[in-house]
């Protein structure tokens, strides 16, 4: 779901910084029906389409899609630098444009930032369909177990998966006072929300993609940040998030 919220994000920024109506195109490999699972709530079509409706003016931006589409096919392993792949085309035709002017969004309604500890929500690969790159897992399952059973000691908390229907990972990340999760799923819906949020990751991708993110680079840092006074350490996350919220309100008074 990053990449659909970036795509989205890209788009209404686009739209909003040069003053033009946009038309966002949607190639996939795949048919319009395909899940990656059997047991997947939605495909990946129906929760982009149900975000798009959720985005501050998204009657600036047309959202298509196109199916079993080669446009955008490479034989590179996906473990190799993506920049070698062609994942966007702008306009001018230039494969890859610098979108980091760009990734930048909001939905219709911010939540005002929160300092309470009351609600938590956390994700972790321990229920993915395949594993994430080894980078993304270094907290084991039963590291995932601890955290989850030591958080409900100070919150209620909301586990989401990629099963999660995405109105109700939406409306979760939304009420949520603050987040803790591995890098990746859920990440971009709490970008444009201005969540505090916490995750465990070795990669400068992780702050591009979540630019209010504690970011704790090793398992041992992490546990070391997670053991100590974790109220205090939730207030400093919440602190943080405040800092990107303050960017963020911006695009509702332009």
């Amino acid at each position: 779901m990053g990449d659909v919220c970036m795509a989205l994000n890209v788009a209404h920024n686009y739209s909003h910084t040069h003053d033009v109506l946009v038309e966002l195109e949607m190639h996939w490999n795949h048919d319009e029906d395909y899940k990656e699972h059997e047991l997947d709530p939605e495909t990946i079509v129906q929760r982009m389409s149900g975000l798009y409706r959720q985005y501050y003016q998204n009657e600036r931006v047309s959202l298509t899609h196109v199916f079993n589409t080669s446009l955008f096919e490479y034989n590179i392993p996906y473990t190799q630098d993506y920049q070698q792949k062609t994942r966007w085309i702008f306009p001018d035709n230039k494969p890859n444009a610098d979108i980091n002017p760009y990734r930048d969004w909001v939905f219709k309604k911010m939540p005002n930032p929160s300092y309470k500890k009351n609600s938590a929500v956390i994700w972790t690969p321990n229920h993915n369909s395949e594993p994430p790159k080894v980078w993304k897992r270094q907290l084991s399952k039963e590291d995932w177990d601890n955290v989850k059973y030591k958080l409900e000691e100070i919150s209620s908390v909301t586990e989401l998966t990629y099963r999660t229907p995405v109105y109700e990972a939406y409306r979760a990340i939304q009420n949520a006072d603050y987040i803790i999760s591995y890098e990746g799923m859920w990440h971009g819906i709490a970008r444009n929300f201005a969540k505090a949020i916490a995750i465990q990751s070795p990669e400068s991708v992780t702050l591009q993609n979540t630019p209010q993110v504690k970011i704790l680079s090793s398992r041992d840092k992490f546990f070391k940040w997670f053991n100590s006074d974790l109220p205090i350490r939730i207030t400093g996350m919440q602190n943080r998030a405040r800092e990107y919220y303050k960017k963020l309100i911006k695009y509702y008074e332009d």
